[in-house]
């Protein structure tokens, strides 16, 4: 049996150790394009056409020289600017409208409740591609925007508007979701002493239940960030020839194809292309860094009611 037993680990121990190095083959392998883009960021043309396997920087007058290229442009500067804006117009209005949703289907009651929320729950199956089509129309035919008249007729809607970034996506069924699981798993001992002490309605919501769900809120302000930043298909379909007020998900597509481009007069510049792609990570890392033990919270919160 001891030597039976002393074989079998040998096993365990072989399997063990072809896994790990499988791992980290398929790790380096996965993790490559990364560090090219981190070391290429700050390294010089000279060095990137030099380079065997990963660009070596030369120094960080190199660095400077990719970033300060990249961060003269008014355009990709407006743009984070009006990125970051978008985001936290949209975590505001959203926060607002799910947290309040989200508490009347976890604590009002009212006739069809359960049949509501399950049709607006169906409706996450849906492929957003999907809605393409009619959300385009719904916008260039959207009453008195764009010179259209009541009737939606005579103009553009919100087709090449900028207020198109402020006006969609307010109700997210899937953050609904998620707060009124919250709110459904907290007892409703709160609700009816803040309503004894005269409490009314928002303030129970806003001021008693919401502190409690902040986890919830967490994962909310990342997807929110994540989706908008990320956004590349509201500024292709709803705003064709306006390029100025463009977010970054397509800004840094046009930065990186133009430093990148061979036919490029002075010839192609891949650092600020590189340098491009580095800032685009960075500030979705820094946001996941900060709320990641918030965001596993929310994610698990009010899964289990008690």
């Amino acid at each position: 049996m001891t030597a039976r037993a002393t074989k079998k680990s040998g096993k365990n121990k072989i399997r063990q150790c072809a896994l790990l190095i499988a791992l980290l083959v398929l790790g380096t392998v996965n993790l490559y394009p990364l560090f090219f883009a981190l070391l290429g960021s700050f390294a010089s043309q000279k060095d990137i056409l030099e380079a065997s396997f990963l660009p070596v920087p030369s120094g960080f007058s190199a660095a400077l020289t990719n970033f300060s290229l990249l961060f003269s442009s008014r355009t990709f500067v407006f743009s984070i600017l009006l990125t970051v804006g978008k985001i936290l117009f949209s975590f505001v209005v959203t926060v607002f409208v799910s947290v309040l949703a989200g508490y009347v289907f976890a604590k009002v009651r009212f006739v069809g409740k359960r049949y509501f929320f399950l049709l607006l729950v169906s409706s996450m199956m849906i492929p957003g591609v999907a809605m393409f089509v009619s959300n385009y129309i719904w916008m260039a035919k959207f009453p008195l925007a764009g010179g259209n008249d009541i009737l939606g007729r005579g103009g553009t809607g919100f087709i090449n508007n900028p207020a198109i970034h402020f006006v969609t996506g307010w109700v997210n069924v899937y953050n609904i979701f998620l707060c009124r699981q919250a709110f459904a798993s907290l007892g409703d001992e709160m609700n009816e002493s803040a309503q004894i002490d005269g409490a009314g309605f928002f303030r129970v919501v806003f001021t008693i239940y919401m502190p409690l769900i902040l986890p919830v809120l967490a994962v909310m302000f990342l997807n929110n960030f994540i989706g908008i930043w990320n956004d590349y298909m509201t500024n292709l379909i709803f705003l064709p020839t306006k390029g100025d007020w463009h977010t970054v998900g397509s800004i840094f597509v046009t930065v990186m194809t133009h430093f990148s481009e061979i036919n490029r007069n002075g010839g192609p510049i891949y650092a600020v292309s590189l340098t491009a792609s580095v800032v685009s990570m960075i500030p979705a890392v820094v946001v996941y860094i900060f709320v990641q033990k918030q965001f596993t919270e929310g994610l698990t919160m009010g899964a289990v009611k008690g």
